[in-house]
């Protein structure tokens, strides 16, 4: 049960005045007793909620700043909260335990609770957002449906070191031209030179990494990986975790412990790639669904654990098992303004699925109802991070970006020619419907997008459109990743792949505000929506904030990888630009955002 604060308009309206640039409370921030002691919940409030539990019949668990947690038998559930908990059959055959009305409490609790999770399996969980080279050349051949994930070392060859250094003259021509080979999996130094983090460290500053569940090789994993990259290994003290694998739950509908292992691996390393000397807190929430994420994040930020918070999980609001409660929306925005008060930037992925349309392979695997923004990403009080295919020369230059997004070709059986299987997959973005458009969006986002949902219609008054940036997250340009896991022999040990993903991108971003922390003499930056807009405004298509558009200026149109032949699989092209509904053009747009960092971004954040 999530207690309410103290003076919500209060909260709403200090986080806008400390992020907004040219406000006497700009970048003033709150200590975290401060905070709780003007916006949190009362210590009667937890007292009076813990009494009524334990007399309702319930075991009270855990008391802390934000909630308090219970268990019971199903009776006793249904008792105290007036509810008969039963199995429900949901579309497409899945089972669910749910109340078959709303719970109920005291009325002298109402002001006191603010949500209550926990009591229903029929919400969708949380989904990493992450994709792995191999693994997405299989949906290129099969459309999605694959036929199985490869494992082990997933590096196929030939491949490229850097954008273009290899090119396939083996396979047919695809319209007109020879396509490059997709890259390995850039490297540290590549991205550090890509997004102007060279001779930056991130030495001030904490992130904190919050995904389900952990890897039990991280560490070793992660000084393996960075020998590889010429990084020092971690310091004493610079990497921590906060896990509790005995307290694990919903392991299987969430995808499994290891699955959350290979996005811990990237985003543990993402960040240390950006900015080496960071201090790095993985926290590993219990599962993927609501009441144990929140709990992770309530400990984050009234704690002010660290400076940075990245995200790289998400889901629809809206799906096939029900929607999100408003309840529960409220309690994250909550939690979001707590973060802005105190000085905590909380970025979070934009999904990997377009505009999650569930008429499409991946809309469909992740149980939208209908075309709509990736969830939590699409809250206007978090940077939602974009992706896109990122061309690193062999300099280690940007050289051009476009948008994440993938159409796919395969090799004809013949080998004579290409066939089309359509669109795969591409970085999250559109109009969010559940929320309204934030002020610092008013001048930069287009009324023609923000006044349009995903669905086609109009919306009634302008919304929140996402994302706010982008860096890269096509798989086919992704990083190079190291991990423990199981081999193709059946062994288990550390292999490397190319990543991608939104999940790519929000590690990268916070290795970023990282850097900019450290510029600042360890001063937090907190909520940099509203800066980065400025920034944008400023700064497009400049040193700060590089425009990204589908088919980039003296690039030869249309843009294609080849992905080689694979465990035992045909060669298929990836076709890159190419997001669904979402297009990127010049200035702010539904597929990229304001652009991705340029070469002074750290500077001119931090100087902002």
């Amino acid at each position: 049960m999530f207690l309410g604060g103290q003076d919500a308009q209060g909260l709403a309206a200090y986080a806008t005045a400390v992020s907004t640039p040219g406000s006497m409370s700009y970048r003033r921030f709150l200590g975290s007793s401060d905070a709780a002691s003007r916006f949190g919940p009362s210590a009667a409030e937890a007292s009076a909620v813990s009494a009524w539990l334990r007399r309702s019949g319930l075991t009270v668990t855990s008391t802390t700043d934000q909630y308090v947690s219970a268990t019971g038998s199903v009776s006793a559930v249904d008792k105290a909260y007036g509810v008969t908990l039963r199995s429900y059959i949901l579309a497409g055959g899945a089972t669910a335990v749910a109340p078959d009305r709303d719970p109920l409490i005291p009325a002298s609790l109402q002001s006191s609770v603010a949500t209550i999770t926990g009591l229903t399996s029929s919400s969708l969980p949380m989904y990493s957002q992450h994709v792995t080279a191999a693994t997405a050349s299989q949906d290129l051949r099969s459309n999605g449906g694959g036929s199985g994930t490869p494992t082990g070392p997933l590096i196929p060859s030939p491949c490229s070191a850097y954008y273009g250094q290899s090119t396939d003259t083996t396979d047919p021509a695809f319209s007109g031209a020879d396509e490059p080979y997709t890259v390995c999996g850039y490297s540290a130094s590549q991205l550090r030179s890509a997004y102007g983090a060279t001779g930056h460290s991130g030495g001030k500053a904490t992130v904190a990494i919050l995904d389900a569940y952990a890897s039990p090789t991280m560490l070793s994993d992660a000084n393996t990986w960075s020998a590889h990259n010429g990084l020092a290994a971690f310091r004493s003290g610079q990497y921590s975790q906060i896990v509790t694998p005995s307290a694990w739950t919903n392991v299987d509908a969430c995808g499994g412990a290891s699955g959350w292992g290979a996005e811990e691996s990237l985003d543990v390393e993402a960040v240390h790639a950006m900015a080496p000397r960071a201090r790095i807190l993985y926290y590993g929430a219990n599962s993927c669904q609501d009441s144990d994420l929140l709990a992770a994040l309530s400990d984050l930020i009234t704690h002010r654990r660290a400076d940075v918070i990245s995200d790289s999980w998400g889901g629809p609001l809206h799906s096939s098992a029900g929607d999100e409660p408003a309840s529960t929306i409220a309690e994250y925005e909550h939690l979001f303004q707590l973060a802005a008060v105190e000085g905590i930037t909380v970025n979070f992925s934009s999904g990997d699925c377009g505009a999650n349309d569930p008429s499409t392979v991946c809309g469909s695997g992740e149980g939208a109802s209908y075309a709509q923004t990736t969830f939590p990403a699409s809250d206007p009080w978090v940077t939602a991070v974009g992706g896109t295919s990122a061309a690193i020369s062999s300099h280690g230059r940007l050289e051009w970006n476009t948008s994440w997004g993938t159409d796919a070709w395969v090799l004809s059986s013949s080998g004579t020619s290409w066939e089309s299987l359509g669109w795969i997959f591409g970085g999250g973005g559109g109009a969010a419907a559940d929320f309204a458009q934030p002020d610092y969006q008013r001048d930069s986002v287009p009324s023609a997008l923000a006044d349009t949902l995903l669905t086609g219609a109009s919306a009634s008054s302008p919304r929140r459109v996402v994302p706010d940036l982008s860096l890269d997250a096509d798989p086919f340009t992704g990083m190079l990743v190291g991990e423990t896991q199981q081999l193709p022999s059946g062994a288990t040990g550390y292999a490397e792949a190319a990543i991608g993903g939104t999940s790519l991108a929000s590690p990268l971003l916070a290795g970023l505000e990282a850097d900019t922390i450290s510029e600042r003499d360890g001063v937090p930056i907190g909520f940099i929506n509203p800066t980065l807009y400025c920034l944008g405004a400023e700064h497009m298509g400049h040193d700060a904030l590089r425009d990204v558009t589908d088919a980039p200026s003296g690039v030869t149109q249309p843009i294609a990888e080849v992905f080689p032949p694979f465990q035992g699989q045909t060669a298929a092209i990836a076709g890159l630009g190419q997001d669904g509904s979402l297009h990127a053009g010049a200035g702010y747009d539904d597929a990229t955002g304001l652009g991705t960092p340029g070469s002074l971004f750290i500077e001119e954040l931090a100087a902002s």
